[in-house]
């Protein structure tokens, strides 16, 4: 009988360890946790004593500071990104107000010259123009992000006509440029369901983009097999172009910025063809560049 009442003290020894050990290690827990959720720290939790409960306990908290690591770095990108972003878009307001305001100064302190007049003057509209370009750019982003989708009027259209009315738009710049549009197309008509404002101002963009920074000759195919493809073909003026960052907010060459690229034609056009159900993509062989609208 004394030989069973120890056994039995020995047990309800150990097993009191035991909860003793599961106490101290659940109160270093909680402990551990309050340091990650106070201190922003990313180290992970570990026990001091196997127990299965627990460690299920622990590999969710492990989890939930993993997911928690991973949304601070995409907040920490989204952050800087917006910090530049909110720099350029105060140098890209700036800049054409400076110099338009410098030459009404110059009108202002100087003697009546009708033909320095006009010419400063002429000076005066382009810096404007552009500042009105840049302030529609700026809105017309913003919007791409406060849009719902669902809210797109779409219509049947033919998006042949829509790419002709693009082109044609640009059709005296590129001449005036000794350039030429050069359309690839044995296609008459391609009847698809999107949204025609969104479509011409993505392709204006692409030609436009093209006229500014290219050499040579446009050239645009367009084929339908698997899908529906138009690729803008053109012989870039640099090769230091980084296609990997091509759609990205701001992107530019023109790192003075003072060249009239806000860099934001590209991203606007890859958000409306994604918006549309299509992809857009970009690829540089030596010299040459394609950019690439696809619909299935």
């Amino acid at each position: 009988m004394e030989i069973v009442i120890i056994i039995l003290l020995i047990i309800i020894l150990i097993f009191s360890c035991y909860l003793f050990f599961i106490k101290r290690e659940i109160e270093n827990i909680s402990l551990k946790i309050k340091e990650i959720i106070y201190s922003d720290s990313n180290e992970n939790l570990h026990l001091n004593i196997p127990f299965s409960s627990l460690g299920e306990l622990v590999r969710s908290v492990n989890l939930l500071v993993k997911e928690k690591k991973v949304e601070r770095i995409k907040y920490d990108r989204r952050d800087n990104k917006t910090k530049k972003l909110m720099r350029n878009i105060s140098h890209d307001l700036r800049t054409p107000l400076t110099s338009a305001l410098g030459y009404v100064d110059i009108l202002i302190n100087t003697e009546s010259n009708n033909d320095i007049n006009t010419y400063q003057l002429k000076i005066i509209e382009n810096r404007l123009l552009r500042l009105e370009e840049l302030i529609n750019s700026f809105f017309t982003f913003s919007k791409i992000f406060s849009d719902d989708n669902s809210n797109l009027a779409n219509e049947e259209i033919n998006i042949i006509s829509v790419l002709e009315e693009a082109i044609v738009h640009y059709y005296d710049d590129y001449k005036n440029g000794n350039r030429k549009i050069i359309l690839d197309n044995n296609i008459k008509k391609y009847k698809m369901f999107s949204n025609k404002e969104m479509l011409i101002c993505v392709f204006d963009n692409l030609i436009g983009n093209a006229y500014k920074h290219s050499t040579g000759d446009l050239t645009v195919l367009v084929e339908s097999g698997k899908c529906f493809r138009i690729t803008f073909s053109n012989e870039l003026l640099s090769d230091e172009l980084d296609v990997s960052g091509i759609f990205d907010e701001f992107y530019t060459l023109d790192i003075s910025r003072t060249k009239g690229n806000a860099g934001l034609g590209l991203a606007i056009s890859k958000e409306f063809i994604e918006k549309l159900g299509g992809t857009i993509y970009a690829r540089k062989t030596n010299n040459m560049l394609d950019i690439v609208v696809e619909f299935d």
